[in-house]
C-alpha cells in the first residue's frame, strides 16, 4: 500500500498530520550536568531551574484527524478539526506567501508522553494546550509541517503539503489556532543587523584604534563593522574577556572618522561582499535566515545564476536593522526574477524571461481542460509602467528611499508608450537600490548593466499583463505554481476576434480544493528574447514550437513569416 494506490482507492479514510517541532531541553532534571533540585521542571527554558545547564533541542509533537482513529498509536493526539490553507500568489516580482491556519480540539491531559517526569508529581491537572503554552512559550518561528496520509499507511508513506515557521497561536475555549506561514515569508521576522544593546563604555577621538564595549555579545568575530552615528568602524580583533575591539580602522566605506562619547550608542553592520545576487540570496536564505538546504532550490538559483550570465557583482553596506524580506525581494527584482516556494516545499527563483530554449508548457483549451462556466479575466492595469527609474550608489549611512542619499540615477522611458498615440500618459516604477555602488567595481559595468536589466523589464511591462483565472480537473493537477502554459481559450481573443490559441501563460496562484485546481494566469508578452539556435535549425516556417524558443532573423517588414513580432537580443 501507498499514499498514490490509495489515493486511487474507491474506499479510504483521509488523515492528516500537523507536526510541531518545539525547544526541549536535552539534559535530564537532577542529573549531571543539571544539578537542579527540588520539584522538576518540564525541560523546557520557561521552566528551567538552572539556566546554565540548559541544553537546547528539539521535541516533534503530533496531532491527526480529529474525525479519523489513530493512524500509528505512537503517541499522536487526535486533536485536527480543520485546516485552512490560503496559497502562495507570486504577484510582479514580489510573493503573496502561503500561510496555513490549523483548528486543534483542547481538552484534559494526563502529561504522559509530554512531562518526562510525571510519575514524581502530586497530581496532574489542566488541558493540553494551555499546559503546553504556559511550559513553552516561545514558540514563534519554530518548524512545522504538514502532512497528508490514509489511514493503514504507515507515517513514513504520508505526503509532505506544507513547510512552514509557526507565526501566532491563539486559545478559544476548547480549540486553538496555530497560525503558520511559509518559509520565505518568514524573512520578514528577521532584521538585519540585529537591533543589539551595546554603548561605549569610555570616549574615543578619531584616531582611537581600540575600543572598550559594554558587551561585545552579537558582534561578528574575529572581524566585522559597527555604526558609530554617522562612522562606520571596521575592526580585526574582539577581546570577550575586556569587551574591547581592536585593531580599528576608522572611517570605513568613505564615512567620516569623528569623536565618540561614553554611552554612544553601537550598531552592528552587516556587509555584503561583492558576488553574484543569485549567490547573494543563497546568503540571505542560508546564512541570515538559517533555513536548511534542504528547503531551498539550490539547483535552480545556480542555474538562474548561470543563464545566461553577464550580471555585475552585488554588494551592499546594511548600517541599520532591515527586514530580511525587504532586502531578498530588492535583489529579486533588481535580478528581474520571481521567488516563491514550490510545490515540492522549496524556495525557487526563475527569471521573467517570455521564451527559454528548452522550456517545458502545459497545454490548456477551452474543451479539454477548462471548467465550463469556470473563466474569468482581469485585464490588470496596475502591471503596466512606461517608465523606471533606478537610484544606486547610496551613501553608506543614507536613508534606504531618499533621492539626496544616492549619487546615481539612471533613466529607461518608453517615449511611444508615453505619446498621446498610444497610452498618453507616464507610469513610474521607482527603485531604490543599494546593492550597486561606485568603488568595489568598474563603473562602466554597473551602467551598462543597470541599461540593460531595466531596459528589458520595461520591455516586458510596457502593456498590461491580464489575469486569467479558471478551474481544471484533478487529471491537470499536474500544473504547478510558476509552471508555464500555452492556453486557447475564447476568454480573450487575438486582434481579428479569433480565440487565443496557444498564447504563453504562467501559473501565478494555485489552488486545490477537493476534485477542482483553480489556477490564476498571468499571461507573458509576445515579445521575444533571442538566442543562438543550434546549427540543425530550419528556416522560421517550418520550424517546431521548441525550436522557435531559440531566434531568427525577421522579414523585410520586421515580422516573421507568420506576421507575429521578432525577436529581440536578450
Amino acid at each position: 500500500m501507498s499514499y498514490n494506490s490509495e489515493l486511487a482507492s474507491i474506499s479510504r479514510t483521509p488523515v492528516s498530520l500537523l507536526v510541531l517541532s518545539l525547544d526541549y531541553c536535552g539534559r535530564v532534571f537532577g542529573t549531571s550536568p543539571c544539578i537542579a533540585t527540588g520539584e522538576p521542571c518540564y525541560n523546557t527554558w520557561h521552566t528551567c531551574k538552572l539556566k546554565t545547564a540548559y541544553l537546547k533541542t528539539t521535541k516533534d509533537y503530533k496531532f491527526t484527524s480529529a474525525d479519523a482513529p489513530l493512524p500509528f498509536k505512537a503517541g499522536e493526539r487526535p486533536y485536527i478539526k480543520n485546516i485552512d490553507l490560503l496559497p502562495t500568489e507570486i504577484k510582479t516580482n514580489l510573493t503573496v506567501s502561503s500561510r496555513v491556519k490549523v483548528t486543534l480540539y483542547d481538552e484534559p491531559d494526563s502529561d504522559i508522553g509530554i512531562d518526562p517526569y510525571v510519575s514524581q508529581r502530586s497530581s496532574v491537572q489542566g488541558t493540553f494546550w494551555k499546559k503546553l503554552l504556559a511550559r513553552g512559550t516561545n514558540y514563534k518561528g519554530r518548524l512545522a509541517k504538514l502532512y497528508e496520509g490514509f489511514l493503514g499507511l504507515p507515517e513514513t508513506d504520508f505526503v509532505q503539503k506544507f513547510v512552514g515557521k509557526i507565526d501566532n497561536i491563539t486559545l478559544d475555549r476548547t480549540e486553538v489556532k496555530v497560525e503558520i506561514k511559509d518559509l520565505l515569508k518568514s524573512l520578514s521576522d528577521i532584521e538585519v543587523p540585529p537591533k543589539l544593546d551595546i554603548k561605549l563604555v569610555c570616549d574615543m577621538t578619531p584616531v582611537s584604534t581600540e575600543v572598550t564595549l559594554s558587551t561585545v555579545t552579537g558582534l561578528d568575530s574575529p572581524t566585522g563593522y559597527v555604526r558609530l552615528k554617522d562612522e562606520i568602524i571596521y575592526y580585526t580583533g574582539v577581546n570577550p574577556t575586556t569587551n574591547q575591539l581592536t585593531g580599528l580602522s576608522r572611517g570605513y566605506f568613505g564615512t567620516t572618522a569623528t569623536e565618540q562619547k561614553i554611552n554612544d550608542k553601537v550598531q552592528k553592520v552587516r556587509y555584503y561582499a561583492p558576488m553574484n545576487g543569485f549567490d547573494i540570496l543563497k546568503t540571505i536564505l542560508q546564512t541570515d535566515a538559517g533555513i536548511d538546504t534542504a528547503f531551498i532550490d539550490t539547483t535552480n538559483f545556480d542555474y538562474w545564476r548561470d543563464w545566461p550570465g553577464g550580471e555585475v557583482e552585488f554588494s551592499a553596506i546594511v548600517s541599520e536593522p532591515t527586514k530580511l524580506e525587504t532586502l531578498y525581494f530588492e535583489i529579486v527584482d533588481l535580478l528581474d526574477c520571481k521567488s516563491w516556494v514550490g510545490e515540492d516545499l522549496k524556495i525557487t527563483i526563475r527569471r521573467n524571461i517570455p521564451n527559454e530554449p528548452g522550456r517545458v508548457y502545459h497545454t490548456i483549451t477551452d474543451d479539454a481542460n477548462i471548467v465550463l462556466d469556470s473563466a474569468n479575466v482581469d485585464l490588470n492595469a496596475p502591471s503596466r509602467f512606461t517608465r523606471h527609474l533606478l537610484y544606486w550608489d547610496r551613501k553608506a549611512i543614507g536613508k534606504p528611499d531618499e533621492v539626496k542619499d544616492y549619487n546615481h540615477l539612471d533613466i529607461v522611458i518608453d517615449a511611444d508608450a508615453e505619446n498621446s498615440v498610444e497610452y498618453g500618459d507616464v507610469i513610474e516604477k521607482k527603485i531604490f537600490c543599494r546593492w550597486l555602488r561606485s568603488g568595489y567595481t568598474q563603473e562602466e559595468l554597473i551602467i551598462t548593466y543597470l541599461k540593460n536589466t531595466l531596459t528589458r523589464q520595461l520591455f516586458r511591462q510596457r502593456d498590461a499583463q491580464p489575469i486569467l483565472t479558471l478551474e481544471v480537473e484533478l487529471k491537470d493537477s499536474g500544473i504547478k505554481t510558476g509552471s508555464y502554459i500555452k492556453v486557447s481559450t475564447d476568454e480573450l481573443s487575438q486582434i481579428d476576434g479569433l480565440p487565443l490559441d496557444r498564447v504563453v501563460f504562467q501559473a501565478v496562484k494555485r489552488q486545490q480544493k477537493e476534485n477542482k485546481v483553480t489556477l490564476n494566469l498571468l499571461q507573458q508578452s509576445s515579445k521575444r528574447w533571442g538566442f543562438i539556435a543550434p546549427n540543425d535549425c530550419p528556416d522560421y516556417t517550418n520550424a517546431t514550437e521548441a525550436q522557435k524558443e531559440y531566434c531568427f532573423i525577421v522579414g523585410n517588414d520586421d515580422k516573421m513569416s507568420d506576421g507575429s513580432e521578432g525577436y529581440y537580443i536578450y
